[in-house]
């Protein structure tokens, strides 16, 4: 009888939030939703390749977000870089290890890398203009060339 009742003032305070529209933590307290999004504070930063031809295309992996979450990585190496920390001197081995995993990816999806002559790391970000609706501005922050990435390109 007790769980039946606990049961039956659970759903009716559940209706009575959804009703009512109350955000009340835990039926509806999810902060990231709670207010509309500004877009000054979207930053997104991700991986094209350059074709033979000089065409960037956005490298699109099976892997949902791998290329966003791996840019946001390799644009952190390069800030620690500048930085002039102690662990300065482990960002072009972190970014190393990170561009291998790139490479191996596209070797595993695609077959080869042959047709591609680099990565870009590219920033974007995006701002409403009332006059021509949403703008985005796209920044590239690194251009790594396979030719230097040649001791992770061979074929195994």
């Amino acid at each position: 009888m007790s769980s039946i009742l606990f049961f039956g003032t659970l759903v009716a305070v559940l209706i009575w939030v959804t009703i009512n529209g109350k955000d009340i933590w835990p039926f509806s307290h999810y902060p990231m939703f709670a207010e509309p999004a500004n877009l000054d504070n979207l930053l997104v930063v991700r991986l094209a390749l350059e074709t033979r031809e000089g065409e960037l295309i956005w490298w699109r992996s099976r892997f949902y977000r791998y290329p966003e979450f791996v840019g946001r990585k390799l644009k952190r190496t390069y800030q620690l870089e500048r930085e002039q920390s102690r662990f300065s001197a482990l960002a072009p081995l972190e970014r190393r290890k990170y561009l291998a995993e790139v490479i191996r990816l596209i070797r595993f999806e695609e077959g080869t890398i042959d047709q591609y002559s680099a990565i870009h790391l590219i920033q974007r970000t995006a701002s409403a203009d009332p006059a021509h609706g949403l703008i985005i501005r796209e920044q590239s922050l690194a251009r790594i060339p396979l030719s230097e990435l040649r001791h992770l390109c061979r074929d195994h």
